[in-house]
């Protein structure tokens, strides 16, 4: 019998509290709750869930056995929060090749994120806001990936492996790829992206970053910022309008809402988070503080982190 390594354990701690939060939080809701159906409690119950999809994600990203993570789901389910030195049976043993595999199709997936933030704000003209959302979450994304990455100790050669595209540059791939788009398609693109509640992408991030895993230490795994791969997409493209680096700008202020922080508190309190993360999380505090937050969370728009 394996036991869980320290960072699988906070992942297994996370998905197994938020699992219990979202069930108590069901059951308080049918009982004597707020209003079942109102917006506000319908939207908290699905942040929860996708975040808590999103943290068993990472957790089998980084080589956590779907067994463990299922006993840690049902367990919250159940009611049970974690305790250290929980037992989980079987073998904790997934093969590597199978993790750098699954890490290059997600890194792709980013690669391909580029290539349609270049491309959509050349065809569609976009508000700043929705510009500035897409960027979140390509940047919370990217975070992630940088993350796992660092979690699974790549080598240099297993690196390129994953950013590899085949014999041409991943840009020139994914370049190909966009060209054939049309507008409806890259437009749905666009929006699946875009249309992601920041707090279902920020959450396994934070959790990761809890665990110990630094911005330093996913800048080392990731070879070119945000910013730069929507540069070198655009540039695939032939592309060389003012637009093409549209991405690269400072987020507006999002207004982030009361309902927002505390979807956002909800998904990773779970985790056990400490004191400093607290403004962040208090659903009290104020919006400005809140956005602040949030854009330390993005890469600074424009900077080559390598």
């Amino acid at each position: 019998m394996d036991a869980p390594t320290p960072l699988q354990a906070h992942l297994l701690k996370a998905i197994q509290n938020l699992a219990r939060d979202n069930q108590q939080l069901r059951e308080s809701a049918r009982a004597d709750g707020p209003d079942p159906t109102s917006p506000e409690l319908l939207r908290t119950l699905d942040i929860g869930e996708h975040s808590g999809e999103q943290l068993e994600s990472v957790a089998l990203a980084i080589g956590v056995p779907k067994a463990w993570i299922d006993y840690a789901r049902a367990a919250g389910h159940r009611g049970l929060a974690w305790q250290p030195g929980q037992v989980l049976l079987g073998s904790g043993r997934v093969a590597r090749q199978s993790l750098i595999a699954a890490l290059a199709r997600e890194v792709h997936g980013l690669q391909d994120m580029a290539g349609v933030g270049a491309a959509h704000i050349r065809r569609e003209e976009v508000s700043a806001d929705t510009v500035a959302q897409f960027r979140r979450v390509m940047g919370m994304t990217w975070q992630r990936l940088g993350a796992v990455s660092h979690a699974l100790t790549l080598t240099e050669e297993e690196r390129h492996q994953v950013w590899s595209r085949g014999s041409q540059h991943w840009s020139t791939v994914v370049a190909g790829q966009v060209r054939g788009y049309s507008d409806q398609e890259l437009s749905m693109r666009w929006q699946q992206v875009a249309g992601v509640e920041f707090p279902v992408v920020a959450a396994p991030v934070l959790v990761l970053q809890w665990a110990g895993i630094t911005q330093e230490d996913i800048a080392a795994q990731m070879p070119t910022s945000p910013d730069r791969m929507v540069e070198l997409a655009a540039t695939a493209s032939n592309d060389h309008s003012p637009n093409a680096a549209a991405l690269a700008v400072t987020d507006p202020d999002p207004g982030r809402d009361h309902a927002t922080a505390t979807a956002i508190a909800t998904a990773i309190d779970a985790a056990g988070v400490s004191a400093p993360a607290a403004r962040y999380l208090d659903p009290a505090g104020d919006a400005a503080d809140l956005a602040a937050d949030q854009r330390e969370l993005d890469p600074a728009p424009g900077t080559e982190l390598l």
